[in-house]
């Protein structure tokens, strides 16, 4: 909206005058809103401070001593904890505003600091020796029960990634140490059946309209494994690549129609970008290794497409 346009609906008393006061200010560049660097310094400041803590412990052990450091870890994770649950609105399928400016740095802090409580005990006192992956599927557990019970979407972006991880630990271990990461097809699967399965959650809970504002990041970490399992197992010599190229372009199409769903950017760009590179993959083996003029027009040419993609499809979706 520009100023003309403003006084325009003044003038025909869309708008009133109070409405317009306070309007012009911020239209004007007269107030501006510090939302957005405000929540990065806080989040920043809980970052600092876990790390910070882990720090002067890990720093002073000697004095303080381990199981004085753990408890009081734990304590102060227990009182995050407590405190949000004293303040915690009813649960709700919608979206749920946070009781007070600090609510939702509280949550973090303690779920941080629940993670540093775990990998404190595990490396100083071998507590999980052997069980690593059960406490981090545990972890994963407790982090999605806290996501939608104080409606936290950092929360479930580390839910999510603790129940990756649980999965990761159980077999790239045996794969690494076998030194066989390219050609199991156990990775590359396993981010297959993750990534479609997630994305498919995401997309029934936004049709349940079930915490729809989680959809998006269920959906982002399911494309994102997706397109990482695809382009792992082309690298792979165990299965033809073009079975991976279909795949990719099937999920080019599913990324496509969710982007003009949701009006996200970002997925049509995961989506152009795992095209373009089994695209390039695919034609590279089939004719480009025998024609460097080819590969080189054609690298003008994908360079070219891709700054029109940014420019004019960035510009789409910001309207």
């Amino acid at each position: 909206m520009t100023g003309p346009q403003l006084e325009d609906l003044r003038q025909r008393e869309l708008i009133t005058q109070e409405q317009y006061e306070h309007i012009k200010p911020i239209l004007t560049g007269k107030i501006v809103s510090v939302f957005y660097e405000l929540r990065t310094l806080l989040y920043l400041g809980i970052l600092l401070f876990s790390s910070g803590a882990g720090i002067l412990i890990y720093q002073n052990i000697g004095q303080i001593g381990h199981v004085l450091a753990l408890s009081g870890l734990t304590l102060l994770m227990l009182a995050c904890f407590a405190y949000v649950t004293l303040k915690r609105q009813p649960y709700s399928h919608h979206s749920v505003k946070p009781p007070s400016p600090y609510y939702d740095y509280v949550v973090l802090l303690g779920c941080l600091l629940l993670v540093s409580v775990l990998g404190y005990a595990q490396f100083q006192f071998n507590l999980l020796e052997g069980n690593l992956e059960w406490a981090t599927l545990t972890t994963a557990v407790i982090f999605f029960a806290v996501a939608y019970r104080f409606d936290h979407v950092g929360i479930l972006s580390m839910a999510i990634t603790a129940f990756v991880s649980f999965w990761g630990i159980r077999l790239s271990i045996v794969n690494w140490a076998a030194g066989d990461f390219f050609t199991s097809r156990q990775l590359y699967v396993t981010a297959l059946v993750l990534g479609l399965s997630l994305t498919a959650i995401g997309s029934w809970l936004d049709t349940r309209k079930i915490k729809k504002h989680f959809s998006f990041t269920y959906q982002n970490f399911g494309f994102l494994l997706y397109f990482a399992g695809c382009l792992v197992g082309m690298a792979a010599e165990d299965i033809p690549y073009g079975w991976f190229v279909l795949l990719i372009y099937a999920g080019c199409a599913a990324a496509y129609r969710i982007a003009q769903w949701k009006k996200s950017f970002l997925f049509l760009l995961y989506a152009f970008l795992a095209a373009y590179i089994a695209t390039t993959v695919w034609l590279g083996d089939l004719i480009f290794d025998q024609h460097e003029v080819l590969w080189f027009l054609y690298s003008i040419i994908s360079c070219g497409a891709l700054i029109f993609f940014v420019v004019k499809y960035r510009h789409y979706f910001k309207q």
